[in-house]
């Protein structure tokens, strides 16, 4: 029975994550703080309307901070706010590419097409060549159609620090998630644009609030199954107290009457 109130549950919350309307995922700052699509993980360079487009790494700031990324075991994770397609990732194995042809192996085949929301891509293991601490910048390359309605080219860069597995501390969000009933807070995007636990949040928020909904359900259907059963134990504890009762009463009668 319990599964029965738990699957019902799951059913309803997942109806109210998953009703979409028109407005894309993160459309708040989608052409202000970010193309249609952008690096969740890791950090990207800033993005720039006037640069998003210029190969190879659709930004006009060079390279910025690092962020470590593991020699084996890693992904990158997309935050993205417009339908895009021929996704691809490449990576150059140097400090500072400046070319298109830096970037000469390509670390996910190409991906056809991805909706609004989060996606993560594993990235197979570094060629035995490369060493920890050795610098890289992976770049993202995709088509969207999303300005003046013809389809380009977008590039997106993020700069990287090799590390041996056992080296990397922290963790990668690596989830899969599609939104389109999400707009990111209005705090999120003042001054500073999207962070990347911004960014982060938006899927995860669409998660746990599913989550949340899912637990509040269920508690309330096994409240009112527990109170059910209570009452229906309480009313057979009185029908065989009564029964007892007339019992004796019956069995007194009958001496008497003897």
């Amino acid at each position: 029975m319990l599964s029965n109130i738990l699957s019902v549950a799951a059913t309803a919350a997942l109806i109210s994550v998953s009703v979409a309307d028109s407005t894309p995922h993160a459309a708040g700052a989608q052409g202000s703080v970010m193309g249609p699509v952008a690096f969740l993980w890791p950090a990207d360079r800033p993005w720039s309307a006037d640069a998003d487009n210029t190969a190879p790494c659709g930004s006009s700031s060079g390279v910025g901070a690092r962020t470590q990324f593991p020699l084996d075991n890693g992904a990158v994770s997309l935050s993205i706010a417009e339908e895009a397609y021929q996704v691809a990732f490449r990576i150059a194995y140097n400090n500072d590419p400046l070319t298109a042809s830096a970037f000469s192996e390509q670390i996910v085949h190409t991906v056809e097409e991805v909706d609004p929301g989060h996606q993560c891509y594993r990235v197979p293991s570094t060629p035995m060549n490369i060493t920890s601490g050795q610098n890289a910048t992976i770049q993202l390359e995709y088509w969207s159609s999303y300005q003046e309605g013809s389809r380009q080219s977008f590039y997106a860069c993020a700069d990287v620090t090799l590390v041996d597995a056992s080296a990397f501390v922290g963790s990668i969000p690596c989830f899969n998630v599609t939104s389109t009933d999400f707009e990111p807070p209005v705090s999120a995007t003042k001054e500073h644009g999207l962070s990347t636990r911004a960014k982060a949040g938006i899927a995860v928020g669409s998660i746990v609030g599913g989550l949340g909904l899912l637990g509040a359900i269920a508690f309330v259907l096994f409240r009112k199954r527990s109170k059910a059963k209570r009452d229906l134990e309480a009313t057979n504890q009185f029908s065989v107290v009564e029964k007892q009762r007339a019992a004796s009463i019956a069995s007194g009668e009958t001496q008497v009457a003897a």
